[in-house]
């Protein structure tokens, strides 16, 4: 580290001044005829005016010492440079990004001290005995014996466990590679490491996006953009309770992993290090319901998600469990009225429109052929995916959502849905998961040779198979779009026949002919694809009017 030379350091510039005052303080004594002659001038000075002008300069810089606007945060600082004064001041502290920045030993101070947060970091803090408070984004002020018990980052926070890049887990040590490094290379490996149900390890790279689970402030309110409300009206109060109690509930549920050694740093579970080790646990648990093979194979029925009714916005939600402000005039009470109906008008509306729309889907859900209709997948059809993809999405289900569907020891998807302790041990530690997946798999380099090889020779069957079920797929939708186009072409001509009522079969087939050529003339693609059928139909119809009959 660089260190300053002596005369750049802040003890000499205090020496400094404090010498020349001296000297020019006794030269005013020695004008005023010496010690002796001013000794009642000497005293006066250092025991009365003296103190009362270093009061009062240290009251008026306490005012521009830290960012604070109230007049009892002033007098805090007042009376912590006094306790400075005389040797008694506790720590000094700037937490930056939810990590601490002091000088050495700072923390270590019994003393009252004061705390300076920046806008992404939360702390919370404790005496010898209990936990004191909580405290977010600002200044901050602590008494004596009170210490800082920990601190989070309000930033989103990405995690990602595995082997890295560079890492051959299954290779033996070399002596190129110190026993340090394989270690390093062995204890990645055994923090993924996980057995498919025919015995196969996969070591994935599992990655984890998550923060604390904290509030932001909607536009124009007070907080900290990184997660952290405040405010003076009821509702931000509550707010901001709601983001301590989520805090102090990540700082203080960290705890300790009992399979680990003491001695190991992965021994203690920090508050940013749950996510990742829930996030490997759920998925040793998954994969093992399966084989190596259908890790890949698209073999995996899923089915599709539940229509989710539309969910009012907190801005509503507020806007309605706010009570009506009633001045002393009746317009204040009237437009209250006005907005609050509106708002409630919204969601009724919302809500009606998904009803309507559960009715249409449930009308429409009558049984049909294979072939009656073209279906659109994803929609309401269940899916085929890879146990790898399952895997990744039951693994940020448990993290993220309350109860999840039943997968059975086979892999095979039962009726019904468990709870996720996951996401509810995740709430009670107050943080929320974002994201959260598998990115990247690694096998023993002898599995994947033997999987290319048997990729290698049976390609050809494969991709033969998949041609005849392409076939089929295709074979099939064009068999329900031609059965919907006749549909449509009988229905179309029945609308016809019933508004015109033509009398007799002449008139009747005149009746079919022209609504035929009709659809050709309005239809582009029609028209394409029949570019001789208007005049073939016109040369018919002429003859049917002249003695067609």
């Amino acid at each position: 580290m660089y260190d300053a030379p002596f005369y750049k350091r802040p003890w000499f510039y205090i020496a400094g001044w404090l010498a020349i005052l001296l000297v020019m303080y006794g030269w005013q004594i020695f004008r005023m005829g010496g010690i002796q002659a001013g000794l009642l001038d000497i005293f006066i000075d250092l025991v009365c005016i003296f103190p009362v002008l270093l009061l009062l300069w240290i009251a008026f810089f306490a005012q521009f010492v830290l960012p604070v606007h109230t007049f009892r945060d002033r007098q805090k600082i007042f009376s912590r440079l006094l306790t400075d004064l005389f040797g008694g001041h506790g720590p000094a502290l700037f937490i930056e990004n939810g990590v601490i920045k002091e000088h050495s030993g700072e923390r270590l101070k019994n003393g009252p001290g004061v705390l300076w947060l920046d806008s992404a970091s939360a702390a919370v803090t404790r005496s010898a005995v209990a936990i004191r408070q909580t405290i977010g984004p600002g200044v901050h002020f602590m008494e004596s014996g009170e210490f800082i018990a920990g601190t989070v980052d309000l930033h989103i926070q990405s995690q990602l466990v595995g082997p890295r890049e560079s890492d051959k887990p299954f290779d033996p040590k070399t002596d190129a590679m110190s026993d340090e490094e394989f270690h390093q290379v062995q204890d990645r490996r055994k923090q993924v490491s996980a057995l498919t149900r025919d015995g196969i390890e996969v070591l994935p790279n599992i990655s984890v996006s998550f923060r604390v689970d904290t509030g932001f402030p909607t536009e124009g309110q007070p907080g900290s953009r990184f997660g952290y409300r405040t405010g003076v009206t009821k509702r931000a109060k509550e707010n901001e309770a709601k983001d301590k109690e989520a805090i102090r509930k990540a700082i203080l549920g960290e705890g300790i992993n009992p399979n680990i050694q003491p001695d190991s740093p992965r021994h203690r579970v920090a508050w940013n290090q749950l996510p990742a080790a829930l996030a490997v646990d759920v998925w040793r648990e998954y994969v093992a319901k399966f084989t190596l093979d259908e890790l890949f194979a698209p073999d995996q029925v899923v089915p599709p998600p539940p229509v989710q009714p539309p969910q009012p916005t907190e801005e509503e939600i507020d806007l309605l469990s706010q009570p009506l402000q009633v001045g002393a005039g009746r317009e204040r009470m009237q437009d209250s009225m006005t907005v609050m109906l509106r708002e409630i008008n919204k969601s009724m509306d919302r809500m009606i429109k998904w009803l309507e729309g559960m009715n249409k889907e449930n009308k429409n859900q009558k049984p049909m052929p294979v072939a009656s209709a073209p279906q659109h997948p994803g929609k309401s059809e269940p899916q085929k995916k890879t146990a790898l993809q399952v895997i990744n999405e039951m693994i940020k289900a448990r993290l993220t959502q309350a109860e999840v569907g039943i997968l059975d020891d086979h892999g095979v998807r039962g009726e019904g849905t468990i709870p996720c302790s996951e996401f509810r041990l995740l709430q009670e530690r107050g943080l929320k998961v974002r994201d959260a997946g598998v990115i990247g798999l690694h096998l023993n380099p002898q599995i994947e040779e033997t999987i290319i090889k048997r990729w290698s020779a049976t390609w050809l069957t494969n991709a033969r198979v998949e041609k005849e079920q392409i076939e089929r797929k295709r074979s099939i939708i064009e068999s329900a779009g031609q059965e919907e186009a006749i549909r449509q072409y009988a229905e179309w001509l029945g609308n016809d026949l019933v508004k015109k009522k033509p009398m007799g079969v002449k008139e009747t087939l005149k009746t079919l002919l022209m609504s035929t050529r009709t659809i050709i003339f309005r239809k582009d693609q029609l028209r394409k694809l029949m570019p001789d059928g208007q005049e073939e139909l016109e040369e018919i119809i002429k003859w049917i009017e002249a003695d067609g009959s």
